[in-house]
């Protein structure tokens, strides 16, 4: 029997074929056109054109991998509805009746072949206590990120106080930001209360009561991407909790709502 392959692994193999090749084309045209045009080989408006095909190529890769990665993590992979989630979440792939699913190359066979693993689908994910996690966990801001973060917000005020004496406008903006930082990372330094409790009854934020795993839908841990900046996210029910500053990373958090869940579930 084959081994199965955790979703984390089949995600990383997803990301080399459906994110880092089409990147990896979209540059390589791109910076050839430049190298063509600066070798006189083509006119200047060769540039423009290299950035459609590239974009072009680049759709084109991703699309004619996408349903092949699909088969083979969808039949190799136990708990599918995480995996789709999260390459949906992750870009991997596009959502149930998307603009971009409706470009996807897709042959008769693979047609078939993604047809049949829906029945993958009618079966609830599957996961395992684990006996290293303990009772209850506690979650606290992580002071040496807070501190960190304060030393970059007093390199932006000194950076703000300089542009002002040398009377440039952006400075009023910078040490504005720079301030702002600065009063929010002290804030949450001189909190040293828990911020997160998580245990086998349920989850219990600051300052409110402990939500019972009954209760608690959707929970998940996902990365918001905005541009350049990315933050990840606790979210359950209605709430959605930034975690860069805790005490906690994304897998770690992600592996204590399925064990805590499952307790739960073989508590009741």
């Amino acid at each position: 029997m084959e081994k199965t392959i955790t979703v984390n692994e089949a995600i990383s193999k997803g990301k080399i074929t459906l994110v880092y090749l089409p990147m990896l084309l979209i540059i390589g045209i791109i910076i050839l056109g430049f190298v063509l045009f600066y070798m006189e080989i083509v006119p200047a408006w060769g540039i423009p054109i290299a950035f459609v095909i590239g974009f072009l190529c680049g759709w084109l890769a991703w699309s004619c991998f996408v349903n092949k990665w699909k088969i083979w993590a969808y039949q190799n992979v136990r708990n599918v509805h995480e995996l789709k989630r999260k390459a949906i979440d992750q870009k991997l792939i596009s959502g149930n009746g998307s603009w971009f699913e409706k470009t996807e190359f897709k042959s008769s066979e693979q047609k078939s072949k993604l047809q049949a693993l829906e029945k993958k689908f009618l079966e609830k994910d599957l996961y395992r206590d684990n006996l290293s996690v303990p009772k209850e966990t506690i979650i606290f801001y992580s002071k040496t990120m807070l501190v960190f973060l304060l030393i970059l917000s007093f390199g932006m005020i000194s950076a703000g106080i300089y542009l002002s004496l040398q009377k440039e406008y952006i400075s009023l903006f910078i040490l504005g930001v720079g301030l702002y930082l600065a009063y929010d990372q002290i804030k949450k330094l001189r909190d040293n209360g828990p911020q997160i409790i998580i245990n086998d009854k349920g989850i219990q934020l600051k300052n409110d009561k402990l939500v019972s795993w009954g209760r608690i839908r959707n929970d998940r841990v996902f990365t918001k991407t905005s541009g350049r900046n990315s933050t990840n996210y606790l979210s359950f029910n209605d709430e959605m909790i930034d975690i860069d500053d805790l005490t906690i990373g994304f897998d770690e958090l992600e592996n204590l709502l399925h064990v805590y869940r499952v307790r739960f579930d073989n508590n009741n």
